[in-house]
């Protein structure tokens, strides 16, 4: 009698915890700490070209379009409880899209890059569907063996991803001749190309997931019968939030593209996705924030690889010449110290200091 008078209680009392989770919002030096970095990262974006090489730069933005991936499974995982360990599927995906739609339709790369998105977007869309049969740990099973075929599947189509060997994309993004621009020039201009489309996606997935759309999710999260009892389309939503999702990463791999004009499906293997997926997790899966803390840790583990390297072995090479050691000890301390990552760390200390419940 208590379970079922529970269950009935428990739509109304869903509906306002994250009602009210939605509109508590996080402490306010908390925010300010997260507008700094935010504002810090980004100016540090807009004159990146002028402080580094043609080499540093691209290897710099490939991190950056990254973030796209990161933030798919924060939109996936973080807000719709859909566990993905194949985002670097959709990665590639959209990589390969974006060739196909560059080179054999001949489509201006505004164009191609929205293609990929719908794409993408589309193709998780239909595999939403059909995982939505399973859950947890099965869904998690289902999408890494989607990251294990898809390179082996990607040959079996030479024309559009070059087969074995890759293939070159023909039609680069490059500025007009009439600038005078130089290919170190040009290379700035492919980045702020990506660096303007980062930041579109990112203001358009925020204002989502502020709004309806967004609380709908993490009702879904966190009680799918209460959430069904207010009207909610549990099927829709979830394969709305799967596709959606995967046409983010996808755009990661179409940036790539306008980056490293060059397709290859070694690029795009099951270490891709659970990079991303480490990164999310380090970062803070559960907030918009958690992908650029998770692109940051990207950027820091290497340096931080080289200092233990170093202090172990004292010849000035990583440590085991990879930065997995490294990746991994930092997932598992922060899954013991802030299971919600960098981001959930930070709030949780805020409302510490902020006497906050």
């Amino acid at each position: 009698m208590k379970a079922g008078s529970d269950l009935a209680a428990s739509p109304e009392a869903l509906w306002s915890e994250v009602e009210a989770a939605a509109d508590a919002g996080w402490p306010q030096w908390v925010r300010t700490l997260n507008r700094t970095v935010l504002v810090a990262a980004g100016l540090l974006l807009l004159i990146l070209p002028f402080l580094v090489e043609s080499i540093a730069l691209r290897r710099n933005a490939s991190l950056l379009v990254l973030s796209l991936g990161v933030l798919g499974l924060v939109v996936a995982t973080g807000k719709a409880g859909l566990i993905s360990l194949g985002h670097g599927a959709f990665v590639g995906l959209g990589a390969f899209a974006m060739g196909a739609f560059v080179d054999l339709v001949g489509l201006p790369y505004p164009l191609a890059l929205t293609a990929s998105f719908v794409t993408c977007c589309l193709f998780g869309w239909l595999l939403g569907l059909i995982a939505l049969r399973v859950k947890g740990i099965y869904l998690a099973l289902i999408t890494m063996g989607l990251a294990v075929v898809f390179p082996s599947v990607a040959k079996r189509f030479p024309s559009i991803t070059g087969g074995t060997s890759g293939r070159p994309i023909e039609n680069t993004l490059d500025a007009p001749a009439w600038t005078g621009l130089t290919d170190s020039q040009t290379i700035a201009v492919r980045y702020y190309f990506c660096l303007v489309v980062c930041i579109a996606v990112f203001a358009l997935t925020r204002n989502l997931l502020r709004g309806r759309i967004g609380r709908a999710m993490q009702a879904v999260r966190d009680g799918e019968t209460a959430a069904a009892a207010f009207g909610v389309s549990i099927v829709r939503l979830k394969a709305g939030a799967f596709g959606y999702s995967a046409g983010l990463a996808g755009t990661a791999g179409a940036l790539q593209v306008v980056l490293f004009p060059f397709v290859s499906h070694e690029q795009f293997n099951v270490f891709l996705s659970f990079r991303l997926y480490a990164a999310a997790v380090l970062g803070g899966i559960g907030a918009i924030i958690g992908a650029i803390y998770g692109v940051i840790a990207i950027v820091i583990v290497p340096t931080l690889n080289d200092i233990a390297g170093g202090l172990i072995r004292n010849d000035g090479r990583g440590l085991l010449d990879n930065d997995v050691i490294v990746f991994g000890v930092g997932l598992i301390l922060l899954t013991f110290v802030s299971p919600d990552g960098f981001a959930g760390l930070v709030q949780r200390v805020g409302r510490r200091f902020s006497n906050r419940p």
